[in-house]
């Protein structure tokens, strides 16, 4: 199950990397975005591998030309902020009414988690950024036991949907 995991995160990884090092990561975006809006980020937030500073964003949510994987491409309006492709790990339904970017925060910065988007009836979760870990057990026969959990708070920033 782990190969198979690790084989569908490698080949996601080359769809972006192929397709960020033919043309160069501002010529590309997303073909005909399904779902598309802006946020602002109050906070520093870690975004599956990319780090997002706080500041204007906008983000789109679809497929590359040539089809691929969905993901989701990220804009930051100020000159220096990123600009990024992010592949999600899994999508379900939605089941908020407003689309939103969920996120776990601890102090002063945060990760983003889930990208709920109603309007299109879709929700798609990002992975944990590598070496991060909310919550510490320790295995104690057939049970885990919590050791220590540090203060955290679940964070929804609003999106507003990009005019048609």
């Amino acid at each position: 199950m782990k190969i198979i995991r690790n084989l569908v995160t490698l080949a996601g990884l080359l769809v972006v990397f192929f397709a960020l090092s033919s043309t160069g990561a501002r010529a590309q975006s997303l073909n005909t975005p399904r779902f598309s809006g802006a946020f602002t980020l109050p906070f520093d937030a870690q975004w599956g591998p990319v780090s997002l500073p706080a500041g204007e964003y906008k983000l789109y949510y679809g497929r590359l030309y040539g089809g691929g994987p969905a993901m989701v491409e990220v804009v930051g309006k100020e000159k220096r902020t990123p600009h990024a492709f992010i592949l999600p790990q899994g999508a379900s339904d939605a089941k908020a009414t407003k689309s939103a970017l969920v996120c776990v925060r601890e102090g002063g910065a945060g990760i983003i988690r889930a990208l709920e988007m109603p309007q299109i009836g879709e929700a798609v979760n990002f992975r944990m950024p590598r070496g991060t870990q909310l919550v510490a057990h320790q295995s104690n026969g057939s049970k885990n036991v919590e050791l220590a959990q540090g203060p955290m708070l679940i964070q929804r920033i609003p999106i507003t949907l990009a005019q048609k």
